[in-house]
């Protein structure tokens, strides 16, 4: 088959958007595909990456999952775009989702369990906090990203 160098021209003419479209599209995807990755930790109950044991039992022996007794810090995993589309964006647990929470009122205890064993006490107790790890740094995250980052490619070509 033979092209001309005009048609040539043509037909990558239109590359840098598609590749800027494919960037901005990328950064959603990523962003909801982390949500998704750090929200499963909870199902799993262990952080959602191979070689992670599960969660430490609770002191208390209550019956319902870890970490999940209301829900406020599974749904308070959100993601935002920095700035304009392509500049970026952000994974963070939102502080604003324990306003309404019946413990911990208003208090994003987030870091508490992301945190390395012994890291917090709680109030007064001297109870050391115990770490249950829930977002960070994913194998699984890090496969599913590079899998977003070959469709940028293919899309050029199409």
């Amino acid at each position: 088959m033979n092209i001309t160098l005009q048609q040539l021209i043509n037909q990558w003419k239109t590359v840098p958007n598609k590749f800027e479209v494919g960037v901005g599209n990328f950064e959603v995807r990523a962003a909801k595909a982390a949500v998704s990755v750090f929200k499963e930790s909870f199902h799993l109950q262990r952080f959602n990456s191979p070689g992670n044991f599960g969660w430490k039992a609770r002191r208390d022996g209550k019956s319902h999952p870890i970490l999940i007794e209301t829900g406020s810090l599974m749904r308070s995993i959100k993601w935002q775009h920095l700035g304009q589309k392509g500049t970026g964006v952000r994974v963070y647990t939102d502080p604003n989702a324990f306003m309404g929470t019946k413990r911990h009122k208003g208090f994003c205890f987030a870091a508490v369990h992301n945190a390395k064993d012994g890291t917090y006490t709680y109030g007064n107790t001297g109870v050391r906090s115990v770490q249950r790890q829930y977002i960070g740094h994913s194998t699984v995250l890090k496969d599913k990203l590079e899998e977003e980052m070959m469709l940028i490619f293919k899309r050029l070509l199409k």
